[in-house]
């Protein structure tokens, strides 16, 4: 499978079909037992840990609060991501307006209790994951557990920022697939087919 820059792919599959694990295996954090991922030619297993930051953003359906600030949740205390790129996450994402009536902004600490509902943790979550600018955004079944108005909130989020960066995502909802440019059915740890959405619709 060849996937171009800013290209946005969906993988789907059957629960245990290996699509958490391909995920696992585009980051570098295990090795394939055989073949090699490589993003511009350079094996991912190459890259070094300390790297993988500004290479790769990632979401998934559990949002973890930091101890800190709104702006600790979507920088992590990184000294090399500054306050205008959490503040332009925020704005990205949608969520810049709510967060400036907080009480202190982005500098409200909200380590006691959150004040953010689960379809904005997302949102803050898909904030953190493009706060580094990576050119890669991974997506593991981020909308699995939010209502249909809130998952449109999210893909819409997505349209703004996949613009600049290449979308690799994992779904079982039609409504987060049709956004995509690419959907690969996995299958038994093989691709079974990849087509556009109305290719594979048909």
């Amino acid at each position: 499978l060849t996937i171009h820059p800013q290209e946005s792919v969906t993988f789907v599959g059957r629960t245990g079909v290996g699509k958490t694990t391909l995920f696992r295996l585009v980051m570098g954090l295990i090795r394939p037992a055989k073949g090699r991922i490589a993003i511009n030619g350079v094996n991912v297993a190459d890259i070094p840990h300390t790297e993988k930051r500004r290479l790769f953003g990632y979401v998934d359906q559990d949002f973890h609060l930091v101890e800190g600030t709104v702006a600790d949740q979507i920088g992590l205390k990184d000294p090399s991501i500054s306050r205008e790129q959490i503040e332009e996450a925020l704005l990205m994402v949608g969520l810049q307006e709510y967060v400036s009536a907080l009480e202190n902004g982005i500098d409200t600490d909200i380590s006691r209790g959150t004040v953010f509902s689960q379809g904005q943790k997302q949102l803050l979550a898909i904030a953190r994951a493009i706060a580094a600018n990576p050119p890669v955004l991974l997506l593991d079944e981020m909308t699995a557990n939010l209502d249909s108005i809130t998952e449109e909130k999210i893909v819409s989020a997505l349209q703004k920022v996949s613009r600049n960066h290449t979308i690799l995502s994992i779904s079982h909802r039609l409504s987060s697939m049709i956004a995509s440019d690419t959907i690969v059915i996995l299958e038994n740890g093989r691709i079974k087919s990849a087509g556009s959405p109305e290719q594979l619709l048909e």
